[in-house]
């Protein structure tokens, strides 16, 4: 992982030939980490993805938003919330590590509470609908009002279908 990185735009969104700033040229996987030591990973949009959006990590680096289809099969599979809209093919960061100030989570879910996929992509939520899968190392820290909430990831994961 690299360090801090002065000049990294965590929430932009960039094309094949425009991956980063002139002359930094970021590779599928690449972590780094923002002067604050929150860490993002570089990917590449399967489908729309909203900022804020929970998004299901492929182990190419391809971020869905994620949702109870596609999370149903990733049992163990890596999480992340995008820090900038990205628009099917795009390039740009997904948050693992630290404090975010904007997590898709479904208005009214309580902090510090076990989340779980819903039917919306991008969204979680503290319902505990069966079917769904719990995310471990991703916890809002406030209750989520107007479908946002701020948060803390420690590498989150898929962990279990309730």
């Amino acid at each position: 992982m690299s360090g801090p990185m002065a000049g990294v735009d965590f929430d932009g969104a960039f094309t094949a030939k425009t991956r980063g700033p002139v002359g930094t040229p970021f590779s599928l996987g690449q972590r780094m980490e923002d002067a604050d030591g929150n860490v993002y990973v570089y990917v590449q949009a399967d489908g729309a993805v909203a900022a804020g959006d929970v998004v299901l990590l492929t182990e190419a680096f391809q971020a869905d938003a994620i949702d109870t289809t596609n999370s149903a099969a990733a049992i163990g599979d890596k999480v992340g919330v995008a820090k900038g809209t990205l628009t099917d093919n795009q390039y740009g960061w997904a948050q693992i590590y630290g404090v975010a100030s904007a997590i898709n989570a479904a208005t009214g879910a309580t902090a510090n509470t076990v989340l779980n996929t819903t039917a919306t992509a991008g969204r979680l939520d503290d319902d505990a609908t069966t079917g769904a899968e719990t995310i471990t190392g991703l916890y809002i820290t406030a209750t989520a009002a107007s479908n946002t909430a701020a948060g803390i990831l420690n590498y989150p994961f898929i962990n279990a279908t309730l």
